[in-house]
């Protein structure tokens, strides 16, 4: 019995695209899944719209090909492809009621009447706008035009709809409301998204998977928790979420890291790491303790300085200057250990430390930390 894989929804195989001497997104090989959150992730600038535009077809690729559902579609225009889009902007039309605009595609295919009306109907209650079908887009509210842009979007039931920052024109509550909006809905329709943004926010919510870009390059593909708990960058550990970094080597025995000015420091070291390796140590704020400090810390912990606490509603954030000067960072939920830290006066010493596991040990120029060469003597 012969065994068949489905093939992914996206496949982009070596794709790049350059203007004139600007090369905007570098070689890279991707795979979307079939029902996919996928989200491509980067500030702006980086070539993340870019990479989408040639997914639709709106860029011609200067390299590589791209694949629908298992078919390459390079010489396939945007408007054959089995695809749809959904802007920031809608684009709805302000002369047609909601559900003429929902069912405006179906018409320009010659779908039979009854027919556009079951898609229709289905797709207005998706987007739970079904009393709203008379109402011209004026009658709305941002929210909910952004809703009949999605049942737009999706009502031809193509293999994949591509979201560029659908959100960004929504105030701040009624877009985390439609992060979690859909969701649910791309997991009713079964249709896979790919959904570009630069809000970390959004991505870690919604996405089953995101690609991060910086300067034309993906960096890492993965989940949102292991984007966030096991970034494979310095870039991505400060892109996504806040971190604390501090540069140092490997030390001598591949256990933990020495940085200049604060001596050895707890880290879960990569077995195969070489000793003096430049390395980045990369700390969660939360995964950061802090107590009232001593006149020596214990091995493993850091003194510092408390210079500042700033109060963010679910949590407070405390800022501690150590002795090499640099700032780091801890965060505690608002609560009884935030209410007892907060009686430490600014200017009072304070003691940091956190487990091993919690300090992700990172390249620090890029390169794989067991690939450093010409390794530095060096002591814990």
């Amino acid at each position: 019995m012969n065994e068949t894989t489905e093939s992914p929804a996206v496949k982009l195989t070596g794709l790049t695209k350059s203007f004139g001497a600007n090369q905007v997104v570098e070689p890279l090989d991707l795979e979307i899944g079939r029902n996919e959150f996928f989200s491509i992730l980067g500030p702006s600038g980086c070539g993340k719209t870019t990479l989408m535009r040639m997914i639709t077809g709106f860029e011609t690729p200067t390299g590589g090909s791209v694949e629908l559902d298992g078919t390459n579609v390079d010489s396939v225009p945007t408007k054959s492809r089995d695809l749809n889009m959904l802007f920031q902007s809608y684009a709805l039309f302000p002369h047609l009621s909601v559900y003429e605009n929902v069912a405006f595609e179906l018409r320009v295919r010659r779908t039979p009447k009854r027919e556009i009306d079951g898609r229709v109907q289905d797709a207005l209650a998706l987007v739970r706008l079904e009393a709203f079908a008379e109402r011209k887009p004026a009658e709305l509210s941002g929210g909910q035009r952004q809703r009949v842009a999605l049942a737009r979007a999706v009502v031809g039931r193509p293999a994949v709809v591509l979201l560029d920052e659908p959100l960004g024109a929504l105030d701040q509550k009624l877009r985390k409301e439609m992060q979690f909006e859909l969701k649910r809905m791309q997991r009713e329709v079964g249709i896979t998204f790919i959904y570009v943004t630069h809000d970390q926010e959004e991505a870690l919510t919604m996405s089953d998977r995101i690609a991060v870009m910086s300067e034309g390059r993906v960096l890492q593909v993965a989940s949102p928790t292991e984007i966030y708990d096991a970034p494979a960058s310095r870039f991505v550990a400060t892109f996504i979420g806040s971190c604390n970094v501090l540069d140092g080597v490997v030390d001598a025995a591949g256990t933990g890291v020495v940085v200049p000015g604060l001596g050895a420091l707890p880290a879960s070291v990569p077995a195969d790491a070489r000793p003096g390796s430049g390395v980045t140590l990369a700390i969660r704020p939360e995964r950061v303790t802090m107590s009232p400090g001593s006149a020596a810390a214990p091995a493993g912990a850091l003194l510092g300085t408390l210079v500042e606490r700033v109060f963010l509603g679910d949590e407070w954030t405390f800022h501690v200057r150590l002795a090499s000067d640099a700032v780091m960072t801890v965060s505690v939920p608002s609560g009884a250990t935030a209410a007892a830290l907060g009686a430490i006066a600014d200017g009072s010493p304070v003691q940091l430390s956190w487990a091993s596991s919690d300090a992700r040990v990172l390249p620090a120029d890029g390169t794989p930390v067991s690939s450093v060469p010409s390794p530095i003597e060096v002591s814990a």
